[in-house]
């Protein structure tokens, strides 16, 4: 079963600079044009935590409580740069009965930019309540 996607941004790359800071990643690669340019990027490369928060929210929006996601695997497969825009869906792989009453679902999730390029993926399981 597929879950329902949504839309993100464009990015912007004044969101960088508070993440670098909380991060302490003051990496030129995400905050100096230049710098990126003259590595053959074509701009600024976003911090790869803030596209794996992006995918969190997503999931945790579809659950009952935020704090139901159980675990995560993520694989960071490409860069995402100032104006992409994030697409974040994912598809409900198997549903595993707890017997305190409710079970845990996984899901595959991915999230990709305008282009389709996939820019993470990987798996998530949470806990759902029961129906009684």
């Amino acid at each position: 079963m597929s879950l329902p996607t949504i839309e993100q941004g464009p990015m912007d790359r004044f969101d960088y600079i508070p993440i670098a800071l909380i991060l302490r990643d003051t990496n030129p690669l995400h905050l100096d044009r230049v710098y990126a340019q003259e590595r053959g990027l074509p701009d600024v490369v976003q911090q790869g935590p803030l596209n794996q928060a992006y995918l969190y929210r997503y999931f945790t929006t579809l659950l009952h409580d935020p704090w139901d996601l159980v675990t995560t695997k993520m694989r960071f497969a490409a860069n995402v740069f100032p104006d992409d825009i994030l697409t974040c869906g994912g598809a409900v792989l198997a549903v595993a009965p707890v017997e305190a009453g409710g079970g845990i679902v996984t899901c595959a999730v991915w999230q990709r930019n305008q282009k389709g390029e996939t820019i993470l993926k990987g798996e998530a399981k949470a806990r759902i309540p029961s129906r009684g």
